[in-house]
């Protein structure tokens, strides 16, 4: 009997999803319906629907902003290559439209969204990063570009703390010209960041470890001139 009605329940699952999928009359019914599943959080569903908005209203002017819709359901399902690959469709096919900003920035929160702690390279982030900076750079007033601006920000801190970690690696072996190289480019690429005090402090060390000590000063005097309230600035005073 069990079996029975665990046919039956299944039947009722497929029969129900067909007719979520099941498109209901004009572009802007079948619109309103996909707008109906996203506010209902049904994603996947909305995502399957919305594929072929297109086919069945080719020459609405509903379809573009169902491509928009797409983007978000597929990005709140979770899916997001697949919200990075639409958006990045859209910005192809729509450079000029007034809603691209939203999909520059659903691409970068989709990169956003595929970097792991796991990743050994930093590829997710620096596309991630080319796709906010690109979003403030064109669209500067637009109300996603703050929002990006503060990811952006995040990402570079963690770029950064990557960065000092390694050369922190290479001083703790006595390794201090790869330290040195590491710390400098800290320096260079991520100065506002919170790691810069302790990376300039620790490029000081290591000038002063290969005893290369006026570039030692030059390091710490700069240290305790940009930050005079930080720690590190007063652990720098070695070197002066």
């Amino acid at each position: 009997m069990l079996r029975y009605f665990w046919i039956f329940g299944l039947v009722f699952l497929l029969s129900s999803c067909a007719s979520d999928l099941k498109h209901q009359g004009t572009a802007e019914e079948d619109y309103a319906y996909a707008q109906h599943l996203l506010d209902e959080g049904r994603y996947d569903i909305a995502n399957q629907y919305l594929e072929h908005y297109d086919e069945h209203h080719p020459y609405s002017h509903y379809s573009i902003q169902a491509e928009l819709l797409r983007i978000f359901a597929a990005y709140k399902n979770g899916e997001y290559i697949l919200s990075e690959t639409l958006s990045n469709r859209f910005i192809d096919r729509h450079p000029r439209h007034p809603n691209v900003d939203y999909a520059k920035y659903m691409l970068g929160m989709s990169y956003y969204h595929q970097i792991t702690k796991a990743e050994r390279d930093s590829t997710q982030t620096q596309n991630a990063i080319q796709a906010f900076n690109r979003l403030i750079r064109e669209h500067p007033s637009s109300s996603y570009a703050k929002d990006g601006a503060s990811r952006l920000q995040m990402l570079y801190n963690r770029l950064a703390a990557h960065e000092l970690a390694i050369g922190m690696h290479y001083y703790d072996r006595e390794r201090y010209v790869a330290a040195a190289n590491r710390f400098q480019y800290i320096v260079d690429h991520y100065e506002i960041t919170p790691s810069i005090e302790e990376a300039l402090y620790y490029l000081a060390s290591s000038y002063d470890k290969l005893g290369l000590h006026d570039e030692a000063r030059d390091i710490a005097t700069l240290l305790r001139y940009n930050y005079p309230h930080s720690e590190w600035s007063d652990e720098a005073g070695e070197f002066l």
